[in-house]
């Protein structure tokens, strides 16, 4: 049976998603990252746009990240690309106004081929605008959920809708990192669905060769994420009390932080489970493959993943995966291949599939090989080239676009400065 990934789709090449006469730079692009979340905070898009920008910035492009500042805390970050911070909005009225300021300000200062947006609303909105102004090509990547999901707030607002709409309509192209995301694009209205690239998330595989797991003494078993309600964490610690009256050597590890931990604390200590399950709190770089490569498999209980980037890190590590069959995951993981998946409203279900693989060393080491293996497609290196391919197709599909009075000022600007900087 034929993976149920996505190689075949976000394979694609430009040539057949924008048709017609396509002109090939032979420069390096200038790559603007607008995102609504960037490092010292650390989560899923802002893994995504730092590895987009590391590489783009190692194969020789130039590359700025605008983002919001993060009050109260230190917001520098040690990267070789320029990242911008910005103060949010003083007003909601007036927020996105603000920010169209701000995007055209540092387009002056140092212009940019590409704006690559990491939300649908409201930064597909407001580049919509600034799109128009510069005729700078838009490409924009919902990461959901509450950018682009049906049930969310946003999207139930008809006025917010309606931008959201605008912005998505009015980009040079729109990507999507799983399938349920693009379903989620498509179900806006107005959208082709051949404009719509799945480009999956990815995964640095140099960062896993001659990292060893680790040997804590006894069998474990590892989850890891922000502590939020939609990881669903509360539900793998009620399906791991079942597991322990019938496996009581085996340990569960969690591995991140958030606003939930404490409550999370207050369950685990609720059931008594103190000696069975411990919080490692924040874990990152060697220490967190080094737990991935060192448990038995690696559990995604989550309510919901637009993709799911920790499952394809557990896969990198050669570990098993048992995750709910929710978003994007289904994509990643095959059933019964690279792990289990199960009934994410089912406590049983994920208790009995944990306690079945913990008892099968055999299906553990061929379902690791196996996803080990189909990490392999995921390199960040090969996914950021399918990005570059989006970039350059907006670039060709706009460059007859006449922009206004405003962006023919800016454009001779960026001019001037790609001569300069050769």
């Amino acid at each position: 049976m034929r993976a149920p990934g996505l190689l075949t789709d976000f394979r694609t090449s430009d040539a057949s998603l924008y048709p017609g006469t396509f002109v090939r730079y032979n420069r390096p692009v200038r790559i603007c990252h607008f995102t609504s979340t960037f490092f010292p905070r650390v989560g899923g898009v802002e893994i995504v746009v730092s590895n987009l920008a590391r590489c783009q910035h190692e194969a020789g492009h130039r590359v700025t990240v605008i983002t919001p500042k993060i009050r109260g805390i230190d917001n520098r970050v040690e990267v070789p690309y320029r990242v911008v911070h910005y103060s949010r909005p003083s007003s909601k009225r007036f927020l996105t106004r603000q920010v169209l300021l701000r995007l055209l300000w540092e387009h002056a200062r140092a212009p940019f081929d590409v704006l690559h947006c990491h939300s649908a609303y409201p930064h597909g909105y407001v580049s919509a605008t600034f799109s128009h102004l510069t005729g700078v090509p838009v490409i924009v990547t919902p990461h959901g959920p509450t950018d682009i999901m049906r049930e969310e707030r946003l999207r139930r607002n008809p006025k917010i809708e309606a931008r959201l709409a605008k912005g998505l309509r009015a980009s040079a192209g729109i990507t999507a990192i799983s399938r349920d995301i693009r379903d989620e694009i498509l179900s806006v209205g107005g959208i082709p669905e051949e404009k719509v690239r799945i480009i999956p998330n990815g995964v640095t595989l140099a960062e896993y060769e001659g990292v060893a797991g680790f040997d804590l003494g006894f069998p474990y078993i590892l989850a890891m994420g922000r502590m939020v309600p939609q990881k669903g964490f509360d539900h793998l610690i009620r399906a791991f009390g079942m597991v322990v009256r019938e496996e009581p050597e085996l340990r569960l590890l969690f591995a991140g932080e958030g606003v939930y931990r404490r409550e999370y604390e207050k369950q685990v200590a609720a059931l008594n489970l103190q000696d069975r399950i411990r919080f490692l709190g924040l874990v990152q770089g060697p220490q967190k493959i080094s737990f991935m490569k060192g448990a038995e498999f690696f559990v995604c209980p989550s309510r919901f993943e637009p993709f799911g980037i920790v499952v394809l890190e557990a896969m990198a590590s050669g570990v098993p995966v048992v995750a709910n069959r929710v978003g994007g995951i289904v994509d990643i993981v095959e059933d019964g291949v690279h792990g289990k998946l199960v009934d994410p409203t089912s406590t049983e279900e994920l208790a009995a599939a944990i306690t079945a693989l913990h008892n099968n060393p055999k299906a553990r080491r061929c379902m690791g090989e196996a996803a080990e293996a189909r990490s392999k497609a995921y390199d960040w290196n090969s996914i950021n080239e399918q990005y570059l391919e989006v970039y350059r197709a907006g670039m060709n599909l706009f460059k007859g676009h006449r922009p206004t009075a405003l962006g023919r000022v800016l454009g001779r600007r960026a001019r001037r400065h790609g001569e300069e900087s050769g």
